[in-house]
């Protein structure tokens, strides 16, 4: 039991790193590769969103190797299926980084039911299901959505291969992704932050995000 607690409080402990960054502001420090799929019903109206966060190698690791120490074999699973639900509450805070956009109007998200935290490789995968909180009809108009930890402490870019899944897109529809065009100022602006500096400007990852264009043709 003892060493249970020592394991949660060393997984809570980077759970801030991921989590906190609201607060401590950096050039990034952590890297998520993105896939995202979006769902939608037969009248072309968005559901919500299935996501898959790839974590980079460093950090996977570290988590990985405190899972595995964190008791018998046995339990492996369990522990895995616990902090894939500790990841989830915190990140329920600040809307799982997502901000979704449709007639102008920012969206609101529902409560995230189905999550699982995977091993893949050396590299850890958290996968969950964001609803919205009302379905969009999409012919009305498109939907945007960008992810991104507000600091840039975190970087968090579409996946090269099958960052975006189209699969559960309905007849007539598009995804689009437009990379952020980005000046030499914003970056050196970013790469001098240490972990201990906040940046002047409180969205700058945003200009470091991609944005996704949602549409569909009537």
């Amino acid at each position: 039991m003892r060493r249970y607690r020592m394991l949660k409080d060393v997984l809570l402990i980077l759970l801030l790193l991921l989590i906190t960054a609201t607060k401590v502001n950096a050039h990034p420090h952590v890297w998520i590769d993105l896939r995202i799929k979006p769902v939608m019903n037969e009248q072309s109206a968005l559901l919500g969103l299935e996501q898959a966060w790839r974590f980079d190698p460093f950090y996977s690791l570290v988590l990985i190797e405190e899972l595995e120490k964190g008791g018998v074999a046995a339990e492996l699973e369990e522990r895995y299926d616990q902090l894939a639900w500790e990841i989830v509450k915190n990140l329920n805070s600040v809307n799982f980084f997502t901000q979704g956009y449709f007639l102008q109007a920012a969206s609101q998200w529902g409560q995230v039911t189905e999550a699982t935290l995977l091993r893949r490789g050396q590299r850890l995968e958290l996968r969950f299901y964001l609803p919205l909180a009302q379905p969009l009809l999409l012919k009305d108009s498109s939907f945007n959505y960008q992810i991104y930890d507000p600091t840039y402490y975190i970087e968090m870019l579409h996946a090269t291969e099958a960052g975006l899944d189209k699969t559960g897109l309905t007849a007539g529809c598009q995804l689009e992704l437009k990379a952020p065009t980005l000046s030499s100022n914003l970056i050196e602006q970013a790469l001098a932050l240490d972990k201990t500096e906040t940046s002047e400007d409180p969205e700058l990852g945003k200009h470091f995000a991609e944005q996704v264009t949602l549409g569909c043709l009537e």
